[in-house]
Formats: structure tokens, C-alpha cells, sequence
């Protein structure tokens, strides 16, 4: 599951390095170093050293204290800068397309994989997906907290010696749960359209309906980014409670 908008609305203490598809800078920072698709630099953004943008579309308002050196398609610049250093480069756009495929791709891998979990492990799969549906706002909110707190002990454990092994294998675990907390929550949005509009759909294409909804839906400007963290959240919350209540059920055909 992914998203093409990458938002930088507050203040950084110290250098910006962004890269994805779109691009919308509104902050301040000490550096600046970004590359995608397009990219708008606002008014309210203020570069106290340099900026180096890389992009199909790029345009600047914002106030640029040192050199602005820009390699992209297209250039609009509306605000100051120390000095600009701009460069038409067609190629950017084949890099643009490289990486759109890209995405593409990732997202019709996620979709194989939830279709492989429910076809191998429907047992584990529907134990995770029903706590999606029967408590969302409260696995959305305590799944938001894990969250942020299993960085904060991995970060933690990663700065020793004897915890550096034990943060890997927390890392990895959690990056795991949290790349396959979608799956969950599709499954749960499809189901939730279909008992809507009282359609009679077997599983996989109930899973493959709530897939590209909400892949839809994480395609949306800024309000895209809102809905790929509630749905991290939401299934990454559902993961956990599944793991703390149903561990016996959920082992069962793993033994």
C-alpha cells in the first residue's frame, strides 16, 4: 500500500532530505535536499543555508538564504535565493515514470500476499481482521501509541551493545507487522461494503474490493497521508491485541 504525497509542514532542526512523488515543502530547515515528481516550495518555507531540488515540476516561493540549485522539467520561481543555478533535464520525467512503476508493482505485491495470507493462514488472517472491525477507534489509537513507542525502545535498544541484536530482530518484526497491518483493514472496508449494499462476494474478492478502495483512498492529496495512519494504526493495533488474546488460536496451525 502506498501513497505519492510527501508533506513537510513544520520546522526541522537541521537538513531536509525528502524523495517520493510529489512534494509540498511548507516548512523551515537549516538544508534542504529533495527529489520527485513535483515539487512546491511555499511561502512560508525558509532555507537559512542551501537547497537542492531534483523533479519534473519544481516552483519556488519560498526564501532561500543560500544557493538554490534546481534540475528539473520545469522551474516557476516566485521567491529569493542567494543565487539560482537551474538546469533543464528532460530525463527527470523517465525517472518520475521509474519509480510511478515502481509503486505499481509494490502494490499489486502487497495485494498477492494478503491474497496468499487468507488462502494459507485464514484462521491467523480473520482473528486480526475481526478486531479491526469490532474495535477500530480503539485498536486506531493504541496502535498509534505502539507505534511510537516500539521506535522509541528500538532506537533505545539499538544505542548498546547487548541490545543492538535484540533491536534488529524487534526492527525487522515491526516492519513486518506494519507493511501487513493494511491488508487487514482492506479486508475490513470491503467487508463493510458489501454488507452495505447486501452483495453476496466470496472472501478473496471481498479482500481484493476493500484493496483497491483504500488504495484509492491513500491516493488522495493530504488527506491521504491522515488515512494511510489511522489504517497503519487501525491494523497494527488489531495485530497486537490478536497476539495478546487469541495466542493459542493463532499458533495453532504455525505448531
Amino acid at each position: 500500500m502506498e501513497y505519492r504525497k510527501i508533506l513537510v509542514n513544520s520546522d526541522i532542526d537541521g537538513k531536509i532530505v525528502a524523495a517520493g512523488g510529489d512534494i509540498d515543502l511548507r516548512g523551515a530547515a537549516k538544508n534542504a535536499v529533495i527529489a520527485g515528481g513535483d515539487i512546491a516550495i511555499h511561502s512560508t518555507t525558509v532555507i537559512n543555508r542551501d537547497a537542492i531540488i531534483a523533479g519534473g515540476n519544481v516552483s519556488s516561493a519560498g526564501k532561500i538564504l543560500g544557493n538554490l540549485t534546481v534540475r528539473a522539467d520545469n522551474f516557476q520561481n516566485t521567491g529569493s535565493a542567494g543565487s539560482v543555478d537551474f538546469k533543464k533535464t528532460e530525463g527527470l520525467r523517465g525517472l518520475q515514470n521509474l519509480m510511478n512503476i515502481f509503486s505499481i508493482l509494490m502494490t499489486v505485491g502487497f495485494l498477492i500476499i494478503g491474497i496468499i495470507f487468507i488462502k494459507l493462514f485464514p484462521t491467523q488472517f480473520f482473528i486480526i481482521e475481526e478486531g479491526v472491525r469490532k474495535s477500530p477507534v480503539k485498536n486506531t489509537l493504541v496502535g498509534f501509541v505502539l507505534i511510537i513507542a516500539s521506535v522509541i525502545v528500538i532506537i533505545l535498544l539499538s544505542v548498546t551493545i547487548v541490545g543492538f541484536p535484540v533491536a534488529l530482530i524487534m526492527g525487522m518484526l515491526f516492519i513486518i507487522a506494519l507493511m501487513h497491518s493494511c491488508l487487514f483493514v482492506s479486508f475490513a472496508v470491503g467487508r463493510k461494503i458489501v454488507d452495505l449494499f447486501k452483495v453476496k462476494l466470496n472472501n478473496l474478492l471481498i479482500f481484493v474490493l476493500g484493496f483497491v478502495i483504500l488504495s484509492l483512498l491513500f491516493r488522495i492529496p493530504y488527506a491521504g497521508v491522515l488515512i494511510v495512519i489511522v489504517a497503519i494504526s487501525l491494523g497494527f493495533g488489531a495485530i497486537i491485541y490478536a497476539l495478546r488474546e487469541n495466542w493459542q488460536n493463532l499458533t495453532t496451525r504455525l505448531a
